[in-house]
């Protein structure tokens, strides 16, 4: 009988190749944040995507409009809701975990002329610190999968949104090739190592109902999920314009192959 059982030491170089592409990507993605400083594109460090991604975010920023109120939970360096304000929004709160990036964001907002309120405020361990029936869009984005509590986060934040309002989400899609292959070889195939859970389809939408909430729109794919965004990241730091037309060729390719997506943005109510 002839066995295709793999030695164990193929088992360590694949294991050792795949986790030193994890490691590199980490740490080039972080080297990039920095980058953005010491090039003079920002005052504070901050990823690239923020300063030179004119499609980041387009669906939420498609549903931005004059008069409306906008909640940022996990609002990171305020990105969005400067947008939200620039785009005429009456009413702007960030609700972010990390000091840190509160007073990026800030800086952040000062320099782009606009005024945004921004609540520091722990998701797992508190109520969400705003008005019931108060907002009309509201932004949750790359964060219910650092939380345990997800459910209840999930039930208050319905409760902050008026009756027409919506909900964008953007999670982690566990079910990539690259993930895959990760799993294969006995690794940890998390985007972060502070992920409480990543998605699949059916999963994100049982989740959502036991919330009470629905997905009412299609699953739009993001970027790739590959070793690679990290590199990419730091080309901004050679060229914006060579990092501008990385960035598009990476969401062409993930609108050809929306399995591949790293995760999904989608609207609920």
């Amino acid at each position: 009988m002839v066995c295709n059982v793999r030695p164990v030491s193929f088992n360590i170089v694949v294991q050792s190749f795949y986790q030193s592409l994890k490691i590199q990507d980490v740490w080039l993605g972080r080297m990039a944040c920095r980058a953005m400083k010491w090039r003079g594109f920002s005052p504070v460090a901050v990823h690239p995507k923020h300063l030179f991604d004119e499609d980041r975010g387009s669906m939420l920023h498609e549903l931005l409009r004059p008069g409306i109120n906008f909640l940022d939970l996990g609002s990171g360096v305020g990105s969005d809701c400067i947008v939200a304000k620039q785009r005429g929004a009456r009413k702007v709160v960030g609700v972010e975990g990390s000091q840190h990036n509160i007073d990026k964001a800030v800086v952040r907002a000062e320099k782009a002329g606009v005024q945004v309120e921004f609540i520091a405020c722990d998701l797992e361990q508190a109520a969400l610190p705003v008005a019931d029936n108060t907002f009309d869009i509201i932004n949750f984005s790359n964060v219910l999968e650092h939380l345990n509590n997800r459910v209840a986060i999930l039930r208050d934040l319905k409760n902050k949104k008026t009756a027409e309002g919506l909900v964008v989400i953007s999670i982690p899609n566990s079910e990539t090739g690259w993930k895959k292959k990760l799993r294969a070889a006995g690794l940890d195939s998390r985007d972060d190592e502070d992920h409480k859970v990543e998605y699949s389809e059916q999963s994100i939408q049982e989740e959502l109902a036991c919330a009470d909430l629905r997905i009412t729109s299609k699953l739009y794919p993001i970027i790739p999920s590959f070793p690679w965004n990290g590199l990419i990241a730091m080309s901004a730091a050679v060229s914006p314009a060579l990092y501008r037309r990385l960035q598009r060729a990476k969401r062409r390719f993930v609108q050809r192959n929306p399995q591949e997506s790293i995760g999904w943005v989608f609207i609920a109510k």
